[in-house]
């Protein structure tokens, strides 16, 4: 069995297609046009199996199948564990039929068991409540993503994105940038390294009691604040409060009154947004949101 086996769906070709435009032959100021197509400096990039555009772009952008993307780095995988005795699982996720694409790697062997941790009146039990590291790649046609590669954890029973503070295991290249992206077995060991040391991060985040209305202010001036002038129905600061207020109540009741109740809320809100957009596009913005927070001087203080 291919662990790291990459869906089908990965796998489509591209063609570029410049765009041209054709002259107004009526005459304006009673001169004339001389009439013919013009190309200009814009390309369609154009699926070859179903003629779908997926994006247009200047000269300088290069095409990057998707599929090479993943298949690089599943070979730095297999350079730094044996794949074939490691429990790993990939999810691959073509969006907006190949405009985006993100592939989620998840390494089981290196969970974070939580239950180690259920001191002090956490009565964390069942066996889903554990982290896992997570690998994600990111990258687009629409020229909306950047290609990416990072490190990520998640919280298995409910499936929240485990933000880090710090981005610093991160890779990333522009689609105009002549350059691959590099991801090498420094990078990957990194990102282990990283996600060991999370869950010494959310003990010590379980020891931290909070109130409620000390909660309601560092969403108030943190993930809720920039939305007050946003005009997307979906996204005004109310509504924003009152997702996260929602949120916070039921991780209040699993977890206590709490900073890591606080974390999980804030997590889930970035990682299932209650939105009319596109879910895979809020939901990147908002774990970036949820990372400011965490380096904000509201955050910091209730951490120290």
């Amino acid at each position: 069995m291919n662990n790291l086996e990459i869906s089908k769906d990965v796998y489509f070709d591209c063609d570029r297609k410049q765009l041209k435009y054709t002259k107004d032959d009526k005459p304006e100021d009673d001169i004339p046009y001389a009439g013919g197509q013009e190309y200009v400096n814009r390309y369609a990039i154009v699926r070859k199996d179903n003629g779908d555009l997926l994006g247009i772009h200047t000269d300088d952008y290069i095409v990057r199948p998707y599929a090479k993307l993943a298949e690089s780095v599943n070979e730095v995988v297999k350079e730094c564990i044996d794949t074939d005795r490691y429990h790993i699982t990939t999810k691959d996720h073509v969006l907006e039929n190949g405009k985006k694409y993100r592939r989620d790697i998840n390494f089981w062997d290196d969970s974070i068991d939580m239950q180690n941790y259920g001191k002090n009146g956490m009565h964390i039990t069942g066996k889903e409540e554990k982290i896992i590291p997570q690998l994600r790649i990111y990258s687009s046609m629409d020229g909306r993503w950047g290609q990416q590669i990072m490190w990520s954890s998640v919280y298995v029973v409910c499936l929240n994105g485990m933000v880090r503070p710090d981005w610093t295991f991160t890779v990333y290249n522009k689609h105009n940038t002549r350059k691959d992206i590099s991801f090498g077995l420094d990078d990957f060991k990194l990102g282990l390294v990283a996600h060991k040391e999370l869950g010494e991060d959310l003990f010590k985040m379980m020891q931290k009691k909070v109130t409620t209305d000390i909660v309601t202010q560092l969403f108030k001036s943190t993930l809720a604040s920039q939305y007050k002038r946003n005009s997307l129905i979906d996204h005004t600061s109310a509504n924003v409060m009152k997702d996260l207020n929602n949120a916070w109540e039921k991780y209040e009741q699993k977890y206590g009154p709490t900073l890591f109740a606080v974390y999980q809320t804030a997590t889930d809100w970035s990682s299932h947004p209650v939105t009319k957009g596109a879910k895979h596009n809020v939901s990147r913005k908002r774990e970036k949101e949820v990372a400011k927070m965490m380096n904000s001087p509201e955050w910091l203080g209730l951490a120290a």
